[in-house]
């Protein structure tokens, strides 16, 4: 339910606070005043579309803020417009796409106006109506359409005639050998080969180091080593005693750089790499590469490829089981789709019975005595149209509601079947329904309202008194001018107040004591005084 509307720079309205109560609400207001702008706000909190031109003269924006709650859960919804950037909406104060919005508001409120009713000239909206008020739910049908669907096509995709089949299973075949050819079985292969051929290039790298760091130190062939130095070097100190002691540190060096030259010999044959796997392994990602240019980007792609060929290959070479097969499964649907279709038909005959019965009682209420209503369904299935067929005189032919209902007729004979077939929405709008009406069919309408009232939260846009007497509560809007510009301003008017605002209504002059008079009288027959 709608407790608080916040309006910013929207329009007319520089700032305009609006707080709802349940039951039923009256927006009133002379012609200009701003009320409609009420419903264009709600319609923005809709997902109706941004307009930047509703925002106010000299303002930056223009923001639409409400306050719902269901249960004990209380619900924040924004809808922020600018000039220079896309608009914005706000769902309890996260950021959120419009569509997201307009998703959660479509089962908080729905919004009926003159321009709504001329829905009711569409067969299809009339179908929706219909089939609302029989509690039809069109989901496993359509299922089984889809179903239907997808067997007619792999139907179709199976192939044509025997040797277009046998020049695709060819085709088909050659490939898949050739695939199969080289053995792809990892889809991570390409990225093993390239990395253990890194490895493989390091090593004769390294190889090549080592082999120059042992010529250096142990085995020299263009020039001596520094074993051969330093063996040399104490062979020249051996011959003196009193160089005993660096003989022996050079001894000592002799020993550590022998051990040093081992290591470097189990390192040169550990990283001693087969040429003729470096060659095998360059031979097969050229292999790798050259099936990728034909079938796929990557080897997983290739290899997805492979599958889709292998499943195709058993289509076409067991054809005639997998039509049978399909052709089965399509006489199945079909059989399936016809039996939905009759059960669908079937609630709608008697949903159509129970909504025109109901929405002719109602429309007797709504001061038309003598209103026919009826819905015509087409006899081949639910495919045919529906149609809405209405009389509002007596004598006179049933016709088509598009062709034969008046504007102010078309308002009730929509508020009749809303009151008919109901709606799941806890919040309904109505935007000036009952235009073209007045006097005693007004206090129909403003009863009819009252009574849904009672279930739903009903806000009612009007100019009608006889309308707005039979509201919970009534907000007036009016224009002021502050400091030279135009501002409009919303409150909730009780009392003597209201009595006022609908004597003005009702008048145009809210002093005059005889519109006050019936304007009490109003609110009393209604009970509201």
């Amino acid at each position: 339910m709608l407790d608080e509307l916040h309006v910013t720079n929207f329009g007319v309205v520089e700032d305009l606070t609006i707080s709802i109560g349940p039951g039923m609400t009256v927006i009133s207001g002379e012609t200009g005043a701003g009320k409609t702008l009420i419903v264009d706000a709600l319609s923005m909190l809709g997902g109706q579309r941004a307009d930047v031109n509703l925002i106010r003269s000299g303002a930056l924006y223009a923001r639409v803020e409400a306050r719902f709650h269901e249960g004990s859960d209380e619900i924040v919804i924004a809808r922020q417009i600018q000039s220079d950037d896309p608009s914005r909406a706000y769902i309890n104060g996260s950021i959120s796409r419009v569509s997201d919005l307009a998703s959660l508001t479509y089962s908080m409120f729905h919004i009926y106006g003159q321009h709504d009713a001329q829905l009711l000239f569409s067969s299809s909206a009339q179908a929706a109506t219909l089939d609302t008020f029989s509690s039809i739910d069109h989901s496993l049908l359509s299922e089984v359409r889809g179903k239907l669907a997808q067997a007619r096509n792999r139907l179709s995709e199976l192939g044509g005639d025997e040797r277009s089949r046998q020049r695709e299973l060819s085709i088909c075949q050659s490939e898949f050998d050739e695939i199969s050819a080289i053995k792809i079985n990892d889809p991570q292969e390409e990225l093993r080969i390239k990395q253990e051929l890194e490895l493989l290039s390091n090593a004769i790298e390294f190889r090549e180091s080592l082999e120059r760091v042992h010529a250096l130190l142990i085995e020299g062939e263009d020039k001596p080593s520094a074993m051969d130095q330093l063996g040399d070097a104490r062979r020249i100190l051996a011959h003196t005693n009193s160089y005993s002691s660096s003989v022996e540190r050079l001894n000592e060096q002799i020993d550590s750089l022998r051990d040093v030259g081992r290591e470097i010999l189990f390192e040169i044959e550990r990283l001693d790499p087969d040429p003729g796997r470096f060659e095998q392994l360059q031979d097969r990602l050229f292999e790798l590469s050259k099936i990728k240019r034909r079938y796929g980007d990557t080897l997983d792609e290739v290899i997805k490829y492979r599958e889709r060929v292998a499943v195709r290959i058993e289509e076409l070479s067991s054809f005639e089981i997998l039509a049978r097969r399909l052709e089965t499964e399509i006489e199945e649907y079909i059989a399936e789709t016809g039996r939905l279709e009759g059960e669908i038909l079937a609630s709608r005959i008697t949903g159509a019975q129970r909504l025109s019965s109901g929405v002719a009682k109602r429309l007797s209420s709504l001061a038309m005595p003598n209103g026919r209503f009826e819905i015509h369904l087409g006899k081949s299935g639910i495919g045919d149209p529906v149609l809405f067929m209405f009389s509002s005189n007596a004598g006179e032919r049933l016709g088509p509601v598009s062709k034969v209902a008046s504007g102010g007729e078309l308002s009730r004979l929509m508020l009749a079947i809303r009151l008919m077939s109901g709606t799941q929405v806890p919040t309904m709008i109505f935007d000036e329904i009952d235009a073209g009406i007045g006097g005693k069919t007004a206090i129909s309408v403003g009863e009819a309202l009252a009574e849904l009232s009672a279930t739903k939260q009903v806000i009612v846009v009007t100019h009608l008194a006889q309308v707005a007497a039979f509201a919970n509560q009534q907000i007036a809007i009016s224009k002021l001018v502050e400091n030279g510009r135009t501002i409009t301003i919303g409150r909730r008017v009780d009392g003597e107040e209201r009595v006022s605002e609908m004597a003005r209504m009702l008048s145009g002059h809210k002093e005059s004591e005889k519109a006050k008079d019936h304007a009490r009288e109003l609110l009393s027959n209604s009970g509201r005084l």
